[in-house]
């Protein structure tokens, strides 16, 4: 398949260059068009236009084999643990300590999936998560958040609409329903 720009709408349109509206056009700004993030580099899935296609969206899911997970937790053992338990279940880990660390390193590696302690010293999980969702350069990145302090539904489900999160995982999670998660958000990213 040859390299092409590609651009969606804001009703989920799928457009390549030629056939996308001009960027200066009303119909950019009243369709809310915008660059598909990573769509050219294979990050996260490959789209072909639906004028090119009959109208057909046309989307092929590209999951590495050991996809790169950036675990973020500031205490050393669950950061260690989790390591551990994902790279056993084939995963390729980096590791941060603080929302720092984690944010200047998922922008440089740009993993697969994020998964963030929401309580960090420097800062809040959730702030990090808003942040990275709206940086066009890791938008496309899934983000799992996890803690062990909040209790309740509606905690969880604050958490995850305020953060903008794919997902939440409370603390303690058995390992098999963790791997099992970060699978299916992967494969659904």
């Amino acid at each position: 398949m040859e390299k092409t720009t590609l651009f969606w709408s804001r009703a989920g349109e799928v457009a390549c260059d030629r056939h996308a509206p001009g960027l200066n056009s009303p119909e950019w700004t009243a369709g809310g068009w915008q660059l598909i993030p990573g769509a050219q580099d294979g990050l996260r899935a490959r789209y072909q236009c639906q004028q090119c296609t009959n109208g057909r969206v046309m989307r092929t899911k590209k999951v590495p084999d050991s996809p790169m997970i950036l675990n973020v937790d500031d205490r050393p053992e669950q950061l260690y643990a989790r390591d551990r338990l994902l790279r056993l279940h084939g995963f390729t880990v980096t590791n941060a300590d603080s929302i720092a660390s984690a944010y200047n390193t998922a922008m440089r590696i740009k993993p697969n999936l994020v998964l963030l302690d929401i309580h960090m010293p420097d800062g809040d999980g959730r702030e990090l998560c808003q942040r990275l969702k709206q940086e066009s350069a890791t938008a496309h990145i899934p983000i799992v958040l996890i803690s062990a302090t909040l209790s309740g539904q509606v905690d969880l489900v604050e958490s995850i609409r305020w953060g903008g999160a794919d997902a939440f995982l409370r603390e303690p999670v058995e390992p098999e329903s963790m791997v099992s998660t970060l699978w299916r958000v992967i494969r659904a990213a």
